[in-house]
């Protein structure tokens, strides 16, 4: 029988961690979506969570795999709070969005893939695509390739799906008045009840495809590279397109139609995308960083470590570690959190598992997903 936690509970079961409790771990797997295209090799693999954190000295333990047959792009776990309807995992291919049902997976075994009445392709490439979790639906973007100028807003592909659709629904009509006028590159996401938030260079404002938008005005050089929804505010990163620098710049708004636009500022890193699983919310790209109405770096004597290594994704568990691909080698390490609960991020409490014997290429997708 698998137990749904309540949100109230949930959060003791994190304050517990936080202060040293001895709980026992969480049972889980992280599932890790990786490409190799010279064999024609293309898995999600499954490993028990624990064997890969700081404390654990024993091999990472792997439950096992499955095979896909075409290129990932990324994966999202989901749990549900409701007796009766499948936990999911959805695996977005370069052309093909899959729903799979994750409520029988174990630290034990995960059996072969068990589809949860959704496989269609996409007609489009995906190749670059991304998916986000709302309250009641995914989204899923499908953006065009980068060029310069960037390829205008009707030229991407989105779909907010309902989390038992059976089919993709009806596109995202960007030809809409409210849309269409978006200076494309733009980022999307789901906001409260769903609304589409949007973030380009020069706006970040929230559609609900009824009533009027509401917007804020930006005036921001170079492109979006992530947006989500956390604790009631858009978030958003910003790449100024220079190879020569590590600038970031961080956008925050509390979606209120006077409220200003907040811009953080740092040099120090060059913050891609959000790691999955916020809050806590971190920032990675070339270096790694938490956000807590500013940037939180590693102190200066982590700079092999923590400040400037590059990380292609990352998640953070309900077990209080924060999992992160390495984004040149074959490698996944693995943070604690409970240890790193300071301002400054440090090597304690931090295990690097080379999984060169496992991987042969680098993990493009990472998902935390309870068993318990």
């Amino acid at each position: 029988m698998k137990w749904r936690i309540h949100a109230p509970i949930a959060l003791l079961l994190t304050l517990a961690a936080c202060t040293g409790s001895s709980e026992q771990p969480t049972l889980a797997l992280l599932a890790a979506a990786i490409n190799t295209p010279s064999s024609n090799t293309y898995q999600i693999r499954f490993f028990q969570s624990s064997t890969l954190q700081p404390g654990n000295f024993d091999p990472p333990r792997r439950v096992g795999s499955w095979d896909l047959g075409e290129p990932i792009v990324t994966l999202l776990y989901r749990r549900s709070l409701q007796e009766g309807v499948n936990d999911q995992l959805w695996v977005l291919t370069q052309n093909r969005l899959r729903r799979y049902n994750a409520s029988n997976l174990s630290v034990e075994d995960v059996g072969t893939p068990q589809l949860d009445g959704l496989d269609q392709a996409t007609g489009v490439d995906c190749s670059g695509g991304y998916l986000r979790q709302g309250q009641s639906n995914i989204l899923l973007v499908c953006p065009p390739a980068p060029a310069i100028p960037p390829r205008p807003i009707e030229e991407y592909r989105a779909w907010i799906i309902p989390f038992t659709a059976t089919a993709l629904p009806s596109p995202i009509d960007f030809t809409n008045p409210n849309l269409v006028r978006l200076n494309a590159p733009v980022r999307l996401t789901l906001g409260l009840n769903d609304q589409l938030l949007y973030l380009t260079p020069a706006q970040f404002g929230q559609y609900d495809f009824v009533n009027p938008f509401i917007e804020r005005p930006l005036s921001l050089t170079g492109s979006p590279t992530d947006l989500i929804f956390v604790n009631g505010q858009g978030l958003g990163l910003f790449d100024d397109n220079d190879p020569t620098t590590t600038d970031t710049t961080l956008v925050s708004w509390n979606l209120g139609a006077t409220s200003e636009v907040g811009l953080v500022r740092d040099s120090n890193i060059a913050a891609r995308q959000f790691a999955r699983g916020a809050p806590p919310v971190f920032v990675l790209g070339t270096g790694l960083a938490r956000f807590e109405g500013g940037f939180q770096l590693p102190r200066e004597g982590e700079t092999g470590l923590l400040r400037t290594l590059g990380y292609a994704t990352g998640v953070v568990g309900l077990d209080q570690f924060l999992y992160l691909a390495d984004a040149s080698s074959p490698a996944l390490r693995v943070v604690d959190l409970t240890v790193n609960i300071a301002n400054t991020l440090t090597s304690a409490g931090v295990r690097t598992s080379t999984l060169s014997n496992i991987f042969q290429e680098r993990i493009v997708g990472l998902a935390f997903i309870p068993v318990e």
